[in-house]
């Protein structure tokens, strides 16, 4: 999911990521951060696992499942 999604999920079981950090007693920008990917935390995706219902791999597929792009060299000579 994309974290925009992610938060939207969220906001519709009726909290907020704000809410959840409140509740983590970690801060907003952690929350925030495991959202995006770009930390991670069990015990903070494992809550927003629990809140929006999905099973992990759902709310943040494997990069190993995301195509990979490859540049052209020939054209990256040009």
């Amino acid at each position: 999911m994309h974290p925009e999604e992610i938060k939207a999920a969220i906001r519709m079981k009726g909290t907020t990521p704000t809410a959840l950090a409140d509740e983590l007693k970690v801060s907003r920008s952690m929350v925030s951060h495991v959202i995006n990917g770009k930390a991670k935390s069990a015990r903070i995706a494992t809550r927003i696992v629990q809140v929006i219902g999905l099973p992990a791999d759902k709310i943040w597929p494997t990069k190993a499942a995301a195509p990979k792009l490859r540049r052209d060299r020939a054209g990256a000579s040009a």
